[in-house]
């Protein structure tokens, strides 16, 4: 969440002359209502589920660059996907503080609706610790500050990954 996943990731399509797919989009497009709203209206299970329907609409789609929303890869369903296309996966990392001032811009982040700044903080070390594991199961790994331009990261990553392939 908020690691600029869909900003590199649009970069890194222009960069490469590659198509660009939001699986959070395509979600939002997918139900006719924003996530915030699917998370209120019809639980979190509804949306994990229409994210693995996008998923993999999209993964078999050929050189694609796509963005998931920051929990994807922790659906066992979702990774089984993605890990049967070979895919190449990268995980954009940022601090918690990083993350925080990013959330703090706006209040549609629907597993951070209603929480304090400390609340916030504490969800945030507690998601970032509880998908730690699948995190660490990326192809890539590129770490995302403040002080980072998407355009930079995507060009690096660029690099990155025609030197894995």
């Amino acid at each position: 969440m908020a690691t600029g996943k869909s900003r590199i990731g649009r970069a890194l399509a222009l960069y490469l002359d590659r198509p660009f797919y939001d699986t959070d989009e395509m979600i939002e497009t997918r139900a006719g209502k924003p996530i915030s709203r699917i998370f209120t209206e019809d639980g979190e299970a509804t949306f994990r589920q229409l994210e693995a329907e996008c998923v993999a609409d999209v993964v078999c789609r050929p050189d694609a660059v796509i963005a998931l929303g920051g929990g994807a890869i922790t659906c066992s369903e979702t990774r089984k996907i993605i890990r049967a296309t070979n895919a190449v996966i990268v995980c954009v990392q940022a601090d918690v503080e990083t993350i925080l001032e990013r959330v703090s811009r706006r209040e549609d982040r629907p597993l951070l609706a209603g929480l304090s700044p400390e609340e916030k903080r504490e969800k945030i070390e507690s998601m970032l610790k509880q998908r730690a594991p699948h995190y660490a199961t990326a192809d890539i790994t590129v770490n995302s500050t403040e002080l980072s331009h998407a355009e930079d990261l995507a060009r690096d990553l660029a690099v990155r990954l025609k030197a894995a392939t």
